[in-house]
Formats: structure tokens, C-alpha cells, sequence
């Protein structure tokens, strides 16, 4: 079956340990060089995918900061401007309600003053009509009856006049 030949074995012993020692020389140093700068390689693309990584964390953090003080101030430019269309409507009310007020004085006073004047002119009237009938009587001295009759026809002209 099979036998053991000495020499044989020897010999690919011998040729096998030359053969690794000139492998360790030719191509094991290659071979872990390319394994190594490959390690490294893949640490290297480790690292940066981390700083990657926390850097998009980062950067997303701070976008929410940003959106987060934008709808604040949004908020903020809404309570102003209703707060300011208050105040002006307040305004505008209060300035109409003065206007209202001083156009009621004005035509309170324009009615008292046309009222004076009214009544003026009816003083200076009943003033020329009592003359007048005063004249009319004393020009006819006449009874009390016909007196009467007189004043009763003036006082009827006050109305038509």
C-alpha cells in the first residue's frame, strides 16, 4: 500500500520549507501589506462614515433649532400684528367716537344758536304786531269788544306770518 520513502520525504520537506521561506520573502510581506493597508483602508472609511455621522446629527440638531426659533418668531410677528390691527382698531374707534362727539356739539350749539335766533325774531315780531295793534287801537278808540276783535286778528296774523 503505501509506503514511506525516506529520501522522498526529505526532500519534500526540504523543498517545502524553501518554498515558504521564499514566499515569506517574495509574496508574504506583499500580501500582509495589501491585508494591512486594506485594514486600514476600512478603519479609516469607519472613522469618517462616524464624524459623517455626527456631523449630519449635528447639522440636524441645528436645523431644528433654526426651524424651531423660526415658528417662534413667526408666532411672535402674529401676536404683534394682532396686537397692533387691536391697538389701531381702538384708535380709530376712539377717534371716530370724538368726531361723532364734536359733530353732536357742533350741531347742538347751531341748534341753540338757530333756537336764539328763532326766538329773537318772534320777540321782535310780537314786539312790531303788539305795536301795531297798539296803534290800531289807540287810532280808534273803539269798546272793549271791537279791542278784542283787534288783538284777536293780529294774534291770527302772527300765525299766518
Amino acid at each position: 500500500m503505501l509506503e514511506v520513502h525516506g529520501g522522498l520525504l526529505a526532500w519534500t520537506v526540504i523543498t517545502f520549507v524553501l518554498l515558504l521561506v521564499v514566499l515569506k520573502k517574495v509574496a508574504w510581506k506583499p500580501i500582509l501589506g495589501a491585508l494591512e493597508a486594506r485594514e486600514k483602508e476600512i478603519k479609516d472609511a469607519l472613522n469618517e462614515a462616524t464624524k459623517a455621522r455626527e456631523e449630519a446629527e449635528k447639522v440636524s440638531h441645528e436645523y431644528e433649532e433654526i426651524v424651531q426659533k423660526a415658528q417662534a418668531e413667526s408666532q411672535k410677528i402674529v401676536a404683534e400684528g394682532r396686537a397692533t390691527g387691536e391697538r389701531i382698531k381702538t384708535e380709530i374707534e376712539t377717534k371716530a367716537r370724538e368726531s361723532a362727539n364734536e359733530i353732536l356739539e357742533k350741531s347742538k350749539q347751531q341748534i341753540e344758536a338757530e333756537r336764539e335766533k328763532a326766538i329773537t325774531e318772534i320777540k321782535s315780531t310780537v314786539i312790531d304786531i303788539s305795536l301795531a295793534a297798539a296803534t290800531k287801537v289807540i287810532e280808534k278808540n273803539v269798546d272793549s269788544s271791537d279791542n278784542r276783535k283787534i288783538v284777536n286778528n293780529v294774534i291770527e296774523g302772527i300765525g299766518e306770518a
